[in-house]
């Protein structure tokens, strides 16, 4: 079985595994702004991975050796993994799978941004935190998409924070 394999899950079944959603908010008709964005990503990485018995009974099957990495990690904030250098580096790379599927997904520009968001930041854990690419973007491709969120008005500190040093690692990588 391939390493990264989620056994078939659907998306949202992979969503409320990690405790993502988008469905959050009655902010469809309104227009994107920088504050309903910036709140929108607020509320993703305030989410709670999951501590719930049914869904840790499925681990073993689902995702094998991560299951007692979640267990451990369960009521823990999607911010807090995403930022914290000790995260597992297969729940990160789960963590971007899931993100960029929700990128795709035909939902409202700040879902979007929130999507992109949580991908770049699972991409930037994995690098300053890991030593590891996670992505087939390019180094300068990365350094340049991470400088751009940075600049955003709507991102939270502690994503530009991680944003910045997984920058410096691409800098460093960049032939």
């Amino acid at each position: 079985m391939h390493k990264d394999s989620t056994l078939g899950l659907s998306p949202a079944k992979l969503a409320r595994l990690l405790g993502i959603t988008l469905d959050c908010g009655s902010g469809e008709g309104r227009r994107n702004t920088a504050q309903n964005t910036s709140e929108l990503i607020q509320a993703h990485l305030a989410g709670t991975l999951p501590f719930d018995t049914t869904v840790i009974e499925e681990l073993p099957a689902i995702i094998g050796r991560l299951r007692n990495d979640l267990i451990s990690r369960g009521g823990k904030t999607l911010g807090n993994v995403l930022t914290d250098p000790k995260s597992d580096l297969d729940t990160i790379k789960k963590i971007r799978k899931h993100a960029k599927r929700m990128a795709f997904r035909r939902d409202s520009k700040a879902k979007h941004a929130a999507a992109i968001a949580i991908y770049f930041a699972a991409i930037a854990n994995a690098l300053a935190f890991h030593q590891t690419k996670i992505t087939t973007h390019s180094y300068d491709s990365l350094k340049a998409s991470f400088g751009d969120l940075t600049r955003k008005p709507w991102m939270p500190s502690e994503l530009v924070r991680l944003f910045t040093k997984a920058r410096k690692c691409c800098r460093k990588k960049a032939p």
